[in-house]
Parts: C-alpha cells; structure tokens; sequence
C-alpha cells in the first residue's frame, strides 16, 4: 500500500491520520466525562483532566499534520462524480470538522489560560 495519495485512493498516511483523529477525539470526551466517576480533588480525577489536556493538545498536533498532508497530495476522485449540492455539503462539513479540530483545543488553552491554570506538558 502507497502512504501517499493518489487520483484513485487515499495512503496509508492519510487514512492513519484519520482514524487516529477519531480515536483521540474519543479518548479526550471520554476523559472528560469519566472525571465525574471521581470525587473532586480526587488524584484520579486530576488525572483524567491531565489526560484531557494532553489529548487535546495532541488532536492540535495532528490537525496541523492532516492539513499538511491533505494540502500536498491529491485528492481522489468519486465515481460517478456526485451532484453539486452533494460536493457543497460534504466541503462545508470539511470544513466544519477541522475549524472543531482547531477551535475546540485552542478554546481549552484559551480558556485554562484565562482561568491562571496553565497546561502542564510534562507527563501525567
């Protein structure tokens, strides 16, 4: 298998990068609601918060590596080409995907910031 994109498939770099980035945005939800199994100021509950943290930022990462990639290669063709309202809608929900990828994880720095709390990036 290719790793890069091609007019008729998607690499194994692309198609990696994707279902990483679902992985991880699973893994920073479920962080984020299994905190409450804990009771506040708990050690398990911080760290739930850390992993959080740490995943979001790592979801930053990869947005930034997907985009890249997606901006070197080409893009495979659908066949047969889809009607234009289909292509509209499938590029504004592309688009809306990577301004969440983006937005949600520098809202969380913004946010954690503002508060005084500062991210740690060391280890959990």
């Amino acid at each position: 298998m290719n790793w890069r994109n091609s007019t008729e498939r998607y690499g194994s770099l692309s198609i990696g990068l994707h279902w990483l980035m679902l992985l991880l945005l699973i893994a920073v939800y479920a962080c984020i609601e299994l905190r409450e199994l804990f009771p506040k100021g708990s050690d398990p509950r911080e760290a739930m918060k850390t992993w959080h943290y740490m995943l979001g930022l790592s979801v930053l990462v990869l947005v930034a590596l997907r985009l890249i990639v997606h901006m070197i290669g080409p893009i495979p063709r659908i066949e047969p080409d889809p009607p234009e309202w289909q292509k509209l809608s499938s590029t504004l929900m592309h688009w809306a995907l990577y301004v969440f990828m983006i937005g949600m994880p520098l809202a969380g720095w913004l946010i954690l910031s503002a508060e005084g709390r500062g991210m740690l990036i060391s280890g959990v």
